[in-house]
């Protein structure tokens, strides 16, 4: 509480502290409302009317130590803002009053200065809304073509927004938790248990086992995703595709190994383990 800043000057000085907290000194609280009680016995006194908490509304300096400032070397007090508000209150008079809305205009001084300041560090930071919009054009083109479902274009491009500082409120099916979940291929092999002989998901067994599959259209779904601040699509799949998975499994009686074509239009061999026992009738 020694690295005090005054803040106003007026009539009481009021100081604010390093973490931004608005004090007074009790004796210049004391001199200015012109009190006819003795100094100890008046702010004794006080403290206990407001019910103030010491190190909670207010500090004391032992008899032994002077103010920061310099100043008279007698029991000294910081007394919170709100505090120093009541007690000038509790005066009943003019100068209570008086002192009490200066309280007053000074807080709400600072807290606009604060605001502003706030506002104006924001504003420097956000990128002008111009780019962002020209950003989310090229973004929305380049999802369009690369076939992502509308609502995931919707949901980046409120990504983006967000992002730039700017909020958007319009609710999307993507912020809903009843969202139906989707899997892409290594989702789909860990939840199945289909793993590679080294223990990962075999995402390439998965894939393979959905192309001998009939899919509907309406169960695959492209999305956008963000990945070390590259945009990129992938494409994911609903829960009944999941389902034909395990039931291809089933019918197939667990094979270990999976055929698939490279792109070269080879065959291969996906060698598969299963990291669980599964249920076959």
């Amino acid at each position: 509480m020694n690295e005090l800043k005054l803040l106003e000057n007026e009539l009481v000085p009021v100081y604010v502290t390093s973490t931004g907290e608005k004090v007074v000194y009790g004796t210049e609280l004391y001199d200015n409302l012109g009190s006819k009680r003795q100094y100890t016995d008046w702010i004794k006194g006080r403290f206990v009317e407001c019910d103030a908490a010491e190190n909670v509304d207010y500090q004391s300096f032992s008899q032994n130590c002077e103010k920061p400032s310099g100043g008279r070397p007698k029991q000294e007090y910081i007394i919170k803002l709100d505090t120093a508000k009541e007690m000038a209150m509790l005066e009943r008079n003019e100068q209570g009053k008086r002192v009490r809305r200066y309280f007053i205009r000074v807080e709400a001084k600072y807290n606009e200065e604060k605001e502003k300041k706030k506002i104006e560090k924001s504003s420097v930071k956000k990128t002008p809304l111009s780019s962002v919009n020209m950003m989310v054009k090229n973004v929305q083109s380049s999802l369009e073509k690369a076939g992502v479902d509308k609502i995931f274009i919707a949901a980046e491009i409120k990504r983006i927004y967000t992002d730039a500082g700017y909020e958007v409120k319009a609710p999307l099916l993507t912020d809903k938790e009843a969202m139906p979940k989707l899997y892409d291929c290594t989702e789909m092999a860990r939840e199945l248990g289909i793993m590679s002989k080294t223990g990962n998901p075999h995402c390439l067994a998965v894939s393979a086992i959905i192309k001998q599959m009939d899919i509907e259209e309406n169960e695959i779904v492209t999305t956008a995703f963000t990945r070390n601040g590259h945009d990129d699509v992938t494409t994911q799949y609903t829960p009944s595709v999941l389902n034909k998975v395990k039931g291809w499994l089933e019918v197939n009686n667990y094979p270990v190994k999976i055929i698939y074509e490279n792109s070269k239009g080879s065959l291969k061999t996906c060698m598969v383990v299963y990291q669980f026992e599964f249920d076959q009738g």
